[in-house]
């Protein structure tokens, strides 16, 4: 129970500082900060010296030299290496209140609290039973305040321990078994069988355990996830005189997150849910993992105290999410006080600490990144990030409150200012050109040209409409003007009810209003022709024309995994055929002009199923690719009877070492598949000729190009020489908003295009790229 107000040092002597490799070449002067917010004081025999730390900074722990690395996710080329003697022996568990949990390491016995602000330490008995199980821990409160303790939750047993940090402090150890079967029996009454068997069928009778407890509002809360049952439980403690109990209570629900993706291989493993409290805030953060450890999204909830409902995110605005799922203690760190510039983003330590990943919310995109090499070389098992402590006085929130009225920025309708438009002219005292001049003007401005010319001014602000409708002669002509036969990366973000489209070599980019028809959960299955075929999940299923704006609806169809199809749903020649990993109903297919009916075929492929991605239209028949392997094809499915047979079953002979991306397209009557590694550092093209016995690995693509994504992959031949040899990926420059990011078969490396000139080199893998989170697709522009 020692307690230590001194500040803590640091000696220069146990300094290094790491200058990495920078990739861009720019000399750039580090700033010498260890910590976020905080003073540290850094002392040698000369002088003694105090360092202010910015935001945004994560701390990297070795726990067996007992040395700390600090480094930025803006700037990982710097980062520092140090020893700090409060966390020799420790390991950083959370951050509450400005106070990190600290426990010994490896046993987790002895628990402390330290506050590097004021460098106080609070030592706290060893717990009672020193049983190995992993804990998770909150602070209800700073140890200062009354009534503040310190609860543990133990992985896979049901008790809770709990320290009083205000009084006689001692380890309590508290049962909540009967509490929690007692609130899902409850829960579950309108059931026909009880709650016992409910969960004996589903988990076990004991599988359901308090998990990631964190504390909102002067409460305490954790999950709960058994079976069906996941909620959010409030958890009070009960003091009476010298005994301690909780008391549990069922508080509301987690949110619904899909797992469902089209096509079905886009699908997520596993989601995985945390609980974070801040203030008088609660959030529910969901991460979606396409592999055992690569996360492919983020769900982001917070709660409406007064409904009581959960509201999906649309940004974090200078806030951010730290999250460390690197090690077997998955932490959430919380700080809305950041730096506007590196705000808004959720930061996931990943794939056993050598990866980053940060999901921005407003944009819905992700991009990856390696962390330092320090960092990987150190055998790192331990991250944190220090929150901020958000405790304000209540006039000083009222105080901004107020401050925040005078500096809102309100959005309105435009009318005309007679500084800038003169009403009785129709002309503009900043342009000095007619309005109806200006609106020509306007009319042959496109994409992000477009937009800013309207952001010039309030007239051109009023006389343009905010997102383009592509329906008058005017606007189709001057698109058209701008399609150079390269396919275009459509991007479907229903959050904003815009869909834009982003051009590979200029990228130009071109808004849409999402039509009233396809708002909702649509997901994208194919495009093609110019058309793409969408589905809402446990809806309709629909062809849309995003150039014309036309949208045709198909029948009621049953879960496919993937779909392909033969022709414009204009043409009444259009067939959609579709699978499934069904045993006895695998194909399903569709003839648009005839009528509303789906027909399924059997197939009978014995003890292994089949799950088909990238089906494609190869004249009459179907190719598709089966089990990531071998490829299968299905004869005269136009027009006639069709037969199913199997090309060849052997896998392609890859040297990807990592999980790989697989995408099938057509070249010339050709099969080509293309096997990208996990983060890109393998890239590989193989044939497939009505000769071949196995997939035939090649090195150039000739004139031609592919655009690959999850839901097609399009080969074309390149109308312009700098396009060909080159495979386009759905990703941009993390750093960088403009340029499509492709990889050259020439040069094995990864490149963006400046105008029609290809930059140089950024590297040999995706790490430093973004991809987008929303449906998207690559599309060719079909007019009619």
């Amino acid at each position: 129970m020692d307690e230590h107000n001194q500040r803590f040092h640091i000696d220069r002597n146990q300094i290094s500082y790491h200058l990495e490799p920078n990739p861009t070449g720019k000399t750039q002067v580090p700033s010498p900060c260890l910590f976020h917010g905080f003073t540290i004081q850094m002392e040698t025999k000369q002088n003694s010296v105090d360092h202010k730390f910015p935001s945004q900074w994560f701390i990297a722990q070795n726990l067996e030299s007992d040395t700390q690395i600090a480094y930025t996710i803006d700037n990982m080329q710097y980062s520092y290496e140090y020893r700090i003697s409060e966390l020799q022996g420790r390991r950083i568990r959370a951050c509450y209140h400005g106070w990190m949990i600290l426990s010994n390491h490896p046993d987790n016995i002895l628990w402390s609290l330290w506050n590097p602000l004021t460098s106080k330490l609070i030592h706290l008995p060893p717990l009672i039973n020193e049983d190995k199980h992993p804990h998770e821990c909150c602070l209800s409160a700073p140890p200062d305040d009354q009534g503040s303790f310190l609860l543990l939750t133990k992985a896979k047993v049901p008790t809770v321990v709990l320290c009083r940090l205000d009084c006689n402090r001692k380890w309590t150890e508290i049962s909540y078994d009967e509490q929690l079967k007692s609130i899902r029996g409850e829960d579950y009454s309108f059931l026909e069988i009880t709650c016992s068997e409910l969960f004996s069928s589903i988990s076990g009778p004991d599988e359901c355990f308090l998990e990631r407890p964190t504390c909102c509002n002067g409460k305490i809360y954790a999950m709960t996830m058994g079976g069906c049952y996941m909620f959010v439980i409030q958890v009070d403690i009960v003091v009476k005189g010298e005994e301690v109990g909780i008391s549990l209570m069922p508080f509301v629900e987690i949110p619904s997150m899909s797992y469902n993706l089209c096509p079905a291989h886009n699908n997520f493993n596993s989601i995985d849910r945390f609980v974070k409290g801040s203030g008088k805030d609660l959030f529910c953060i969901g991460l979606c993992f396409t592999y055992e450890t690569a996360i492919g999204n983020v769900y982001l909830f917070k709660l409406d105290f007064t409904s009581m409902m959960w509201e999906e995110m649309v940004d974090l605005k200078d806030a951010i999410f730290f999250l460390e799922v690197a090690s077997g203690y998955s932490t959430c760190y919380y700080d809305s006080l950041v730096n506007s510039e590196v705000g808004g983003y959720v930061h996931i330590i990943g794939e056993s600490g050598k990866v980053i990943y940060s999901y921005h919310a407003k944009d819905r995109t992700m991009s990856v990144s390696s962390t330092p090499l320090v960092v990987q070389k150190s055998q790192v098992s331990a991250w944190a990030m220090l929150e901020s402590r958000l405790e304000i006085d209540l006039a000083e929130s009222k105080q901004e409150e107020e401050e925040d009225k005078d500096t809102e920025i309100v959005v309105r309708g435009i009318e005309g200012d007679e500084s800038e438009f003169d009403i009785t002219t129709g002309e503009s005292h900043l342009l000095h050109i007619p309005v109806d001049v200006l609106k020509m003007i306007m009319e042959l401005c496109t994409g992000r040209e477009y937009m800013r010319f309207r952001a010039t001014c309030k007239l051109c602000y009023s006389v343009a409409p905010p997102i383009l409708q592509w329906r008058s002669k005017t606007t189709l002509r001057r698109l058209q003007m701008y399609s150079l036969g390269s396919p275009l990366l459509m991007v479907f973000d229903n959050y904003r009810g815009i869909i834009t489209f982003i051009d590979p070599t200029s990228d130009d980019r071109h808004f849409i209003k999402i039509p009233q028809e396809l708002k909702g959960n649509y997901q994208i299955y194919c495009s093609k022709y110019g058309w793409v075929l969408m589905y809402e999940i446990d809806g309709s299923m629909v062809f849309f024309n995003p150039f014309t704006y036309d949208i045709r609806e198909l029948p009621v169809a049953p879960y496919i995994e993937s779909l392909c199809f033969s022709a414009p749903p204009t043409s009444p020649d259009c067939m959609v055929v579709g699978f499934t990993a069904s045993d006895e109903w695998p194909m399903f297919f569709h003839f648009v002009s005839r009528e509303p009916v789906w027909y399924k075929s059997r197939l009978n492929f014995g003890d292994v199923p089949c799950s088909y991605h990238f089906p494609t239209f190869n004249g009459r028949d179907v190719y598709a690719l089966c089990n990531n392997k071998g490829l299968d094809v299905f004869r005269g499915m136009v027009g006639g009877e069709h037969t199913w047979e199997v090309f060849f079953d052997e896998a392609a002979r890859s040297g990807c070492k990592s999980p790989a991306q697989y995408f099938l397209s057509n070249c010339d009557q050709h099969s080509l598949l293309v096997i990208v590694g996990q983060f890109g550092e393998s890239v590989e093209v193989f044939i497939a000729t009505e000769s071949s016995e196995e997939w035939e690995k090649i090195d150039t693509l000739g004139k031609h190009m592919i655009y690959i994504s999850g839901t097609s992959c399009i080969c074309l031949e390149a109308k312009s020489p700098e396009m060909g040899n080159k495979i386009y990926f759905p990703r941009l420059l993390h750093s960088d908003e403009t340029g499509i990011v492709f990889y050259s078969l020439e040069t094995c490396m990864y490149h963006t295009f400046d105008g029609k000139n290809i930059q140089e080199s950024f590297g040999a893998d995706l790490f430093g790229t973004k991809h987008l989170c929303c449906p998207h697709t690559w599309i060719e522009p079909c007019w009619s």
